[in-house]
Parts: C-alpha cells; sequence; structure tokens
C-alpha cells in the first residue's frame, strides 16, 4: 500500500494516542506538510483523539496552530456528544417506555465501550438497530419526540432496498437517528447479518447517565465495523480503523474466529471481513490471526483491482463511481453483484452522481 508520508505520521500519532504511554513522546522526524497533515486528521474526526495524545505528553513536534485545531475539535467533540447523550437518554426512555427493544449501534456505543474517554470518538447521528416488525412502532415514537423522515418520497424504497431509514430533528444543532433493521448490504445478498440468532441474545452494554443501553456483542460487533469501514465508508475512515483496533485489542483472546468466518460465510461478506481485517493487521498492528487472513483472502485479481491506498487516506469524500466499483469489488458471489446492479439501475439516485455527502457513523 502505498502511504503518503503525512498519513504515515498520522498513524504513528494515531497508535501513540491510543496505547500505552511512551517513554518518550513521539515525533516524526521526516519533514512533514502540516497543512495536509491536518485536513487529514479533520476529515477523519481524528482531532479530538490526537489531542489527547498531546495531553497526556505521548505526542511531541506538532505547529502551535495544530494543537490549537485538535483542541477546538476535542471542545466540539464534547458540546455534540453531551447533546447526543441528552437525546439519546430521550430515545430509550420513550423506547422502553413502549417495550421496543434496540440496539444502539457504532459511535455513540463505542465511545463509551472503547476508548479512553466518549469524547474521543466524535459522532454526530445515532444508530439504532430494530427489529424489521418495530418500524412502525419506532416511526411513531420517534414523531412523538420531533424526529421527522429525512427524504420522506423515499422511504418504502430505503426499507425495500437499504434496511435503514433517517429522521432528522432540528434543535441546537440537527440531530439524525438512522433506524436500522439490515446491513447495507440488503440490496444484493438477502441474508442480513442482522438475522443471526445470537444477535439479539448475547449483547454488550454501556451505561448512559441512568439506564444500561444494549450494544453488539461478540463476532456481530466485529463483523459489523468491518462491512461499516468496507461497504458504508468504503475505507475512508481512519477513526472507524481506531474502532476495529481497539476492539481487537480488548477482544482477540475471546473471538470465535471459526464463528466469524462462518457467519461472513452465510452473510457473504467476506472480502469485506478481509480487507477491513488486513487494513489493521497491516496498518496498525492489530491482533489478527494470519490464518484466518488466508482463509478469507479473495482471488488475486480482486486484491489487485481494489484500491485500498487510495481510498483509505482520502482528505474528501470518493467520487460516487468510485464508490460503487468499490462495493461492486467487495460483493462475494456473481449473483450478489448482478442483484446490486439492478437495485442500483432502478434507484432513485442517478448511477453517476455528484460527490456524495460524508458518511458519519
Amino acid at each position: 500500500m502505498n502511504i503518503p508520508p503525512e498519513g504515515a505520521a498520522l498513524l504513528t500519532f494515531v497508535k501513540a494516542s491510543l496505547g500505552p504511554a511512551p517513554v518518550a513522546p513521539v515525533k516524526c522526524p521526516s519533514p512533514l506538510d502540516w497543512t495536509v497533515l491536518g485536513g487529514l486528521a479533520r476529515h477523519h474526526r481524528l482531532g479530538p483523539l490526537l489531542y489527547f495524545g498531546l495531553r497526556q505528553s505521548r505526542l511531541a513536534g506538532i505547529p502551535d496552530w495544530l494543537r490549537a485545531d485538535w483542541e477546538e475539535q476535542h471542545l466540539h467533540a464534547i458540546a455534540t456528544g453531551l447533546y447526543n447523550e441528552l437525546v439519546l437518554d430521550e430515545i430509550a426512555a420513550a423506547f422502553d417506555r413502549r417495550q421496543v427493544p434496540f440496539i444502539l449501534l457504532k459511535g455513540e456505543g463505542l465511545s463509551r465501550a472503547l476508548y479512553p474517554e466518549a469524547w474521543l470518538r466524535p459522532s454526530y447521528d445515532i444508530d439504532l438497530l430494530i427489529r424489521s416488525e418495530s418500524y412502525d412502532a419506532a416511526k411513531v415514537i420517534l414523531a412523538d419526540l420531533g424526529f421527522r423522515l429525512r427524504h420522506p418520497s423515499t422511504e418504502e424504497e430505503k426499507r425495500r432496498i437499504f434496511g435503514e431509514v433517517e429522521f432528522d430533528r432540528e434543535g441546537p444543532r440537527t440531530l439524525t437517528v438512522d433506524l436500522h433493521w439490515d446491513t447495507l448490504m440488503a440490496s444484493w445478498e438477502p441474508q442480513s447479518l442482522f438475522s443471526d440468532r445470537d444477535t439479539w441474545s448475547s449483547v454488550d452494554w454501556i451505561h448512559l447517565r441512568e439506564r444500561d443501553v444494549a450494544i453488539l456483542g461478540g463476532e456481530t460487533q466485529l463483523l459489523h465495523l468491518c462491512v461499516h469501514l468496507a461497504f458504508h465508508h468504503v475505507f475512508d475512515g481512519l477513526l472507524l480503523l481506531c474502532d476495529l483496533y481497539l476492539l481487537l485489542g480488548r477482544d482477540a483472546g475471546r473471538i470465535d474466529w471459526d464463528r466469524l468466518l462462518a457467519l461472513a460465510g452465510r452473510c457473504r461478506c467476506r472480502h469485506a471481513l478481509y480487507f477491513s481485517l488486513s487494513m489493521v493487521d497491516t496498518l496498525m498492528a492489530a491482533e489478527v490471526p494470519s490464518s484466518v487472513l488466508d482463509r478469507l483472502r479473495p482471488s488475486a485479481t480482486t486484491r489487485h483491482l481494489m484500491p485500498t491506498g487510495r481510498l483509505l487516506f482520502r482528505d474528501s469524500p470518493a467520487p460516487q463511481m468510485l464508490e460503487r466499483y468499490v462495493k461492486f469489488l467487495l460483493i462475494d458471489t456473481g449473483e450478489g453483484r448482478w442483484r446490486a446492479l439492478r437495485s442500483w439501475l432502478h434507484s432513485s439516485k442517478p448511477f453517476r452522481g455528484k460527490e456524495r455527502m460524508p458518511k458519519r457513523g
């Protein structure tokens, strides 16, 4: 993988910020374009984490203007996180009163489960996993709390093809709640990751204000994060790589790798699992058994055609055609690729579109 010097330096700073305190602060010796590095850190939402590294005296040689920028991002992450926490507590209470079960996905749950401080992992929306039959009840609950469909005209299409629908609420800041009951691979693979019987019975928990909230557990959590990085973000997300690194560091000893591979095979997302695990193994020396990567490894052609370096160290969203090219390579089967092509052609979103907005999570 061809890594730009600013990308390599950023990885060094991130690992120093997440790992044990070094004997001496980490300082990159080679000349760097600090403006480029700062742009990468902001795009990948790493400012709060890097500011934590500065506060812990783990980083050195950072220009004063960049230190101030990371501090500003940290303060913004705290303010956003406190607001999200209040709203999430409001939502959780309403779902509990109506006895509608949910699992908190991605950002808000991971920040509390994995990171030294919750504000080091910024998130700008709330993702809830529900059962598909609970959608109508969940929609009513969100409406009572002031949330409205972001795109009412595409609600049925999103339910049918993508397995998720977004709701927005205006306030001090516009907050989005995404209701999920499937992975974003529903358009080409009929078997949902979340249909596994252990998804709802083997959850982990975080404590939020005065209540415990369920998050994904075990192999389901690991596979979901890999699919999220690969498919949803087309590998444009160093913060998501940090999620995987911390989860593997915490759970490597208790992961049932055979079950993980079986789950990936059943859901037909082995390519997504391979490329995500390979990245976190290569770039951050995470605890991934080489035998697992050997068993997952796609064909040489697929590996050669996947532009991983070009994707991971971007400082802007990937063009839509590049995004769809990558997603096409991630599909495990010819049948799945054909289903995806038909879904794209019949989608309300143009096949060739403008630059997409950054995806958060």
